[in-house]
């Protein structure tokens, strides 16, 4: 009988072990709640979108990043707390980009992994743009490294980055984490 009471306190101090590493884990992303300003702003930009999610990013100020599902196509939307839309994040397709930012893509004679497009509508400082300011990132394969290329809407390489072993280890959890 204690033999029995022992496995059972043992069994109860495993499920409460786990159940506190689940918990700390879950705090890493802290959930954003938008206000009414902020939600008008997102439906300003993606009429038909259902938000799916939105977090807070540790920014200078609060920024919150919210996923929305528009049809097939995902986007993410950054953010302030009085609506304004800092920058809005999507997947493109290569031959859906200008053909001068395709054109520099191509020229890198490398596999194309992703082609991602970035508005900008807000510096950090939070002074909202006259005129939103679009570039794409492409992460490509050449001679067997991973690089990212950061590109402006006229073709011209803005930034090039090698990725380091670490930076792949990273966005694997980070897909991984995604897929929870």
């Amino acid at each position: 009988m204690v033999k029995k009471s022992w496995i059972v306190i043992g069994l109860c101090i495993a499920v409460a072990v786990m159940l506190s590493a689940v918990v700390y884990a879950e705090k890493g992303e802290k959930e954003c709640s938008l206000s009414a300003a902020a939600q008008a702003a997102v439906k300003a930009l993606f009429p038909n979108a259902m938000i799916e999610k939105s977090e807070m990013e540790e920014k200078e100020v609060k920024v919150c990043e919210v996923k929305v599902k528009d049809g097939n196509k995902e986007s993410e939307v950054k953010l302030t707390g009085d609506g304004t839309v800092m920058e809005v994040e999507s997947i493109e397709a290569v031959d859906t980009v200008p053909a001068t930012v395709a054109q520099t893509i191509k020229a890198q004679n490398a596999e194309v992994k992703k082609v991602e497009k970035e508005v900008e509508y807000a510096q950090l400082k939070v002074v909202k743009l006259d005129t939103p300011v679009t570039s794409y990132e492409a992460e490509i394969i050449k001679d067997g490294k991973e690089i990212e290329i950061e590109i402006a809407a006229d073709g011209t390489i803005l930034k090039q980055e090698v990725e380091k072993k670490k930076d792949k280890d990273e966005k694997r959890e980070e897909h991984e984490k995604d897929k929870d």
